[in-house]
């Protein structure tokens, strides 16, 4: 099996976990878009040529995604803000935005990884380093 097929089927069974995880309790369809959106991006960048000519570039764009889901809204328990985020809204000091939109942040982070590492890669080339 090669590196692309393996990363789809984690991306897959991430997606899975995920969605079981959350229990399906997202209340409105904006919040399914929040939560969803960067996991599809993850499998589809996975059939784009660019991200598949190196490995690298599907890690880095992933992995802030990754970190996000596995770590933030899990170990630390931030998914009820997901699944009732505007009752927890109006309870708390906080913005109704403040947690439905750190996957978007992720996702952009990731893009941002890829290009710093392509800037890089550039700037390596240019000077000839690591010939």
């Amino acid at each position: 099996m090669n590196f692309t097929a393996a990363y789809r089927i984690f991306t897959a069974l991430f997606m899975l976990i995920v969605t079981i995880g959350l229990g399906m309790k997202l209340n409105d369809f904006t919040s399914v878009i929040y939560v969803f959106v960067p996991l599809l991006l993850m499998l589809g960048i996975s059939f784009m040529p660019f991200f598949k000519q190196r490995k690298l570039r599907l890690i880095l764009f992933s992995a802030p995604i990754v970190i996000l889901y596995g770590f933030i809204l899990y170990g630390f328990g931030f998914y009820p803000w997901l699944t009732n985020y505007q009752e927890v809204a109006v309870s708390s000091s906080t913005s109704t935005l403040d947690f439905i939109i750190i996957p978007v942040w992720a996702t952009l982070y990731g893009a941002g990884f890829v290009v710093l590492h392509e800037i890089a890669l550039g700037v390596a080339r240019a000077f000839n380093w690591g010939r």
